[in-house]
């Protein structure tokens, strides 16, 4: 009796606390607040740092570049440190706290030296823009560490008159105030120091209504003096983004590892882009040297193909046998068994057994499966050829597995080809990665040019860039163009023996080590990143 009322006072006081607890406004499923933070590192002499805002890593991230952008609590000061890996631990090189407003974007420009390391921090204007609005904002930071002195901006719109929109002076380390600008796609900034040396211009640039970027004066990378000291970093919500002018470097040193030569000399060539947005180039260490003008008209598309016949699920067994699937001169067998016979387990066999296709299941407005089945971009062809080999013994058939031959299957987006003009003359490719218009290159058309612009393709000529380096031995850094570089080991002073020679892809803003290795006939390289 007593465990029967004590009981039911317990639920009765539930019950209440329960009421109590009620709040009409109270909404369990409302999104939790937040704001939002990221950061540049502009430590010239720093390797990647890693900034941790509280408890919350929100990067790793080298010179030069961005992190993401992070999602965090909103409205408390956070112990927020920087640090970079040394030894498989984190070492930390500085400590502030930092608050992110609730609904806002806070960016963190990192700068300074790591032994002098700051911090500017820049709140982000966004607000949407009005209907009528036709201006944008922007600011610009000196975040030059090793330069260490103010520079002279001078900012100006070539279409509308030689008269600066503004002209001011930044300090090391510090951001502009906000500048408001008419949306114009000739916006021009010059930066110089006190004495009028040019330090950096950027070419004309689009602002457009809303999109309110921030630009940051970085120092040059690498070891080079022959290059302009500063660099530009154009950052908005949506991105960062290079000026049109902009030729970011790596950096590289040599290691000869091979035993049997007494020393080596290493060449260097590259193969570059003007617009590597339009077209990137990667290049064989056999391409030979040279330069070429190239517009893109238009790209290819790549063909797809859906079944006619709808599938009562994606479960539905439709056969057994050999899917042949050809793409220009790739051949590949899928096989289906009776474990991915069904509309399901043909989408994931053609996906994980085939390099040229992509295969997806859509139910249309009757509830019917259909198999899709892509061509996928930067292939030998934009088109597939599918035959079927059929365990039923039928192979052209309108049943079983034959009914995913090409010729079964209706065409839902038509194969269209790739037109560029190269050195004026017009070819047309059915790929957008085209092999066979500069010997040992290959060229990735990615958008179509803008009108009455020509995308210049460079292939440079051979320069060394490390001479009688004994064996261990490991070179000084050395300037590298970024992207598709070929290099060349050969016996010393004597650049017709070579020794080995091949393409690397090397990242901006990234120090990296080759390493040449092997013994007579079987010499071979590697490359990686490192830490400065």
């Amino acid at each position: 009796m007593k465990r029967t009322l004590f009981l039911t006072a317990y639920l009765a006081c539930l019950l209440v606390i329960t009421g109590c607890g009620e709040d009409p406004g109270y909404n369990k499923f409302a999104p939790s607040p937040s704001g939002s933070i990221r950061y540049v590192n502009a430590v010239t002499d720093a390797p990647s740092l890693v900034v941790e805002f509280g408890t919350q890593s929100i990067g790793n991230t080298p010179f030069g570049q961005f992190s993401s952008i992070n999602s965090v609590i909103p409205g408390l000061e956070r112990n927020t440190q920087i640090s970079y890996v040394k030894d498989n631990q984190l070492e930390v090189i500085a400590t502030l706290s930092i608050s992110v407003p609730q609904d806002q974007l806070k960016t963190l420009i990192l700068t300074g030296t790591m032994a002098n390391l700051s911090v500017v921090e820049v709140l982000e204007d966004l607000s949407a823009p009005t209907e009528t609005d036709t201006t944008t904002t922007l600011r610009i930071a000196n975040a030059a560490g090793a330069l260490n002195d103010a520079v002279s901006l001078t900012i100006f719109d070539s279409t509308e008159s030689e008269t600066p929109i503004a002209e001011l002076v930044i300090e090391p380390g510090a951001i502009s105030d906000t500048l408001t600008v008419e949306s114009t796609s000739s916006l021009s900034i010059q930066a110089t120091n006190a004495s009028g040396d040019i330090l950096w211009t950027s070419n004309d640039f689009l602002v457009a209504t809303g999109v309110r970027p921030i630009i940051i004066l970085v120092d040059t990378f690498g070891p080079s003096t022959s290059q302009s000291p500063l660099q530009g970093l154009y950052a908005t919500v949506g991105g960062t983004f290079d000026f049109p002018n902009e030729t970011f470097t790596a950096s590289v040193r040599v290691l000869n590892a091979v035993p049997d030569q007494t020393a080596i000399d290493l060449y260097q060539r590259s193969a570059q882009s003007s617009t590597p947005s339009v077209v990137s180039i990667n290049a064989g260490d056999s391409a030979s040297s040279g330069s070429y003008a190239l517009s893109v008209e238009q790209l290819a598309v790549p063909e797809a193909y859906q079944t006619t016949t709808g599938f009562d699920t994606s479960d539905t067994v439709v056969g057994t046998g050999t899917l042949v699937i050809t793409n220009g001169e790739t051949i590949t067998d899928v096989l289906i068994d009776d474990a991915s016979a069904s509309l399901d387990g043909i989408a994931t066999a053609i996906n994980t057994g085939n390099p040229s296709a992509l295969a997806g299941i859509i139910t249309d407005s009757e509830g019917k499966a259909l198999l899709q089945i892509a061509t996928l971009d930067y292939q030998d062809s934009n088109q597939l050829i599918i035959t079927v080999i059929d365990a039923d013994g039928n192979d052209t058939d309108d049943t079983g597995l034959s009914q995913l031959a090409t010729n079964q299957l209706s065409i839902i987006t038509p194969a269209v080809n790739a037109q560029v003009t190269l050195d004026g003359t017009v070819f047309e490719r059915s790929t957008n990665a085209i092999t066979d218009l500069i010997s040992d290159v290959t060229l990735y058309l990615l958008a179509t040019s803008p009108a009455d612009t020509l995308v210049e393709l460079d292939i440079s000529e051979p320069s060394l860039v490390a001479e009688d380096l004994l064996f261990s031995d490991v070179s000084s850094y050395f300037n590298s163009a970024t992207g598709s570089v070929i290099f060349t080991a050969v016996t010393a002073n004597n650049p017709n023996a070579v020794l080995y020679s091949n393409a690397f892809t090397l990242e901006k803003n990234q120090h990296h080590m080759l390493a040449i290795t092997g013994l007579a006939d079987a010499i071979s390289a590697a490359i990686a990143t490192e830490e400065y």
